[in-house]
């Protein structure tokens, strides 16, 4: 992981706000581990897409940083991935704003077999509601706990201040998850 800080640092000026996402999204992952039922490996790749989304800032200011981000991961030469890992990465990266991934509009994820596009879908959805919890790049959410529910799941928030901005972002994100989850999204502060 010493790489993925390095390259965070380097292209990120903003290390609290990528260290707070990959912390909500990694417990989500965890919560909804029985859902998925991914392991080890695609949590890694969470943390190492969560810690790496925003480092297209760096070359395009324009609002297409998720699009400079999933290429500035595919041209890095990272230590312990290989290329089909970097891809995963990079797409889950490029996922977290805007489109959702479309096997008909978008080449690189229709690519994927099926097996590797749903593990996109599924991390770039837990990425997209926890860059949502953290619009603002305030760190407004202290402590969350995440449950698991028949018909819903609930992210519970203890926050330090008005975290109204980042509520409405993450219902505005929560898409793919909810499709994901077949699960509505409550969250409660």
């Amino acid at each position: 992981m010493s790489f993925v800080s390095k390259t965070a640092r380097t292209y990120d000026l903003d290390q609290a706000h990528h260290q707070q996402v990959a912390k909500i999204a990694l417990a989500i992952f965890d919560a909804l581990r029985i859902l998925h039922g991914y392991g080890a490996e695609e949590r890694r790749l969470l943390e190492i897409a969560s810690r790496l989304h925003d480092i297209g800032w760096s070359l395009d200011r324009s609002g297409q940083h998720h699009k400079r981000s999933y290429e500035l991961i595919q041209e890095l030469d990272f230590p312990g991935l290989d290329k089909l890992d970097r891809l995963i990465c990079a797409l889950i990266a490029r996922y977290h704003r805007r489109a959702i991934p479309d096997a008909v509009r978008h080449q690189r994820f229709a690519a994927l077999d099926k097996h590797h596009r749903t593990v996109v879908e599924w991390l770039a959805g837990m990425l997209r509601v926890a860059d949502g919890l953290d619009c603002t790049h305030a760190s407004l959410v202290k402590k969350f706990t995440c449950k698991l529910k028949t018909d819903s799941f609930s992210i519970r928030l203890e926050v330090k201040g008005d975290c109204r901005r980042e509520l409405k972002r993450a219902f505005q994100k929560q898409d793919l998850l909810t499709k994901k989850t077949q699960r509505k999204i409550a969250y409660q502060c």
